[in-house]
């Protein structure tokens, strides 16, 4: 009696939308009707507790892989794909700052120092 009490608890997706206290209350009033005894009904509510949690959680992550698939085929970007773009810029901002800073990515500069240090060549006239 108790397993089909179980079965009949665990199975589908209808535990998995019910809150705890849904459960539990459901769980009671069966132990009520079954006239189940002290000893057989604790064991009776740990077992339930521990097939809703499970449920939730394999729910929770069904749930969450379907809306990451969502997400992909709508070609929506996720934090992840924020935050690396972010790390990407910054890199690149870094890079285009030691860029500018250094000598040679100023030839303007560089060019009118090299023109100071060489003698200029006399042309015949």
């Amino acid at each position: 009696m108790i397993e089909q009490l179980k079965k009949a608890l665990t199975t589908g997706v209808g535990m998995a939308l019910k809150t705890w206290a849904e459960v539990e209350a459901a769980g009671k009033e069966m132990i009520q009707k079954a006239q189940l005894s002290e000893k057989d009904a604790g064991p009776f509510l740990k077992s339930l507790k521990a097939n809703y949690e499970k449920t939730q959680k394999k729910m929770e992550t069904q749930i969450h892989r379907l809306v990451k698939d969502v997400l992909k085929k709508a070609d929506i970007a996720t934090s992840d794909d924020v935050k690396a773009l972010k790390r990407e810029i910054q890199v690149l901002r870094r890079e285009l700052k030691a860029a500018q800073a250094s000598p040679a990515a100023k030839p303007g500069k560089a060019a009118a120092a090299k023109n100071k240090s060489k003698p200029k060549a006399k042309t015949s006239a």
